[in-house]
């Protein structure tokens, strides 16, 4: 299993530098959008060994946009995710994740909005356009776990995502992904094939929600995916 870890680990990096720097490279914002959605995720899948199942797909409709909000445990949760929803999604991703040699591009290409939570000024700012993203019908992703947790339990919640919701009035999806860290551990490259549950729950619509009761709004959200999870 080690050397097939280790040829996993090198079709990855391969793929990714493909799709960064020849992909992204050549391709208009459109065009590396779908190629993330239809090739880049899939390959990865198929890198993997690993399926993805989707529930609860029918909650959400094609001509709403939506905040999705979602449990974060693997690197592959974002693959995982494009995949599941099959939208243009703009993720909410930590600042480090712009100046990755495997990655950077390419999420800037697609507009991923990049948090550095170590400045307040610049969080302030990319909570801003992410707000203006919502305005214009696009869709968000949070990890409102802010980083990715070291067990199968629900971390606790970043209120960034929430503020933009209340603000925007603009639903929220919650969604759990269950055994991505199986296929793609946290903090090494012991991949094991296996089958990734994503689980759309029911919108939670946020037009009664201010920033007076968003905690009751983060609470609402928390318990349900904490209920949904196996």
């Amino acid at each position: 299993m080690i050397i097939v870890n280790i040829i996993q680990m090198i079709l990855i990096a391969v793929w990714n530098l493909f799709t960064v720097y020849i992909v992204g490279g050549l391709t208009s914002k459109k065009n590396a959008f779908n190629f993330t959605i239809n090739v880049w995720a899939p390959v990865i899948s198929f890198i993997l060994l690993t399926k993805v199942c989707v529930r609860g797909k029918e909650y959400v409709k094609p001509e709403k946009n939506y905040i999705f909000m979602a449990n974060h445990s693997s690197y592959f949760d974002i693959a995982v995710l494009f995949m599941a929803t099959q939208r243009k999604i703009h993720f909410m991703a930590k600042d480090e994740l712009r100046t990755n040699p495997f990655t950077g591009f390419m999420l800037k290409k697609i507009e991923m909005i990049f948090i550095d939570r170590s400045n307040a000024y610049k969080s302030k700012e990319s909570l801003q356009r992410a707000s203006e993203f919502i305005k214009q019908g696009r869709d968000l992703m949070v990890f409102p776990e802010g980083t990715r947790t070291k067990t199968d339990k629900i971390g606790p919640f970043k209120r960034g995502g929430f503020k933009i919701a209340v603000d925007s009035h603009v639903p929220i999806v919650p969604i759990i992904i269950q055994k991505s860290a199986k296929a793609w551990p946290r903090n090494n490259f012991n991949f094991r094939p296996t089958t990734v549950t994503v689980k759309f729950c029911e919108p939670i619509e946020t037009t009664n929600f201010t920033e007076k009761n968003m905690s009751a709004l983060l609470s609402s959200v928390k318990t349900i995916m904490e209920q949904k999870i196996d």
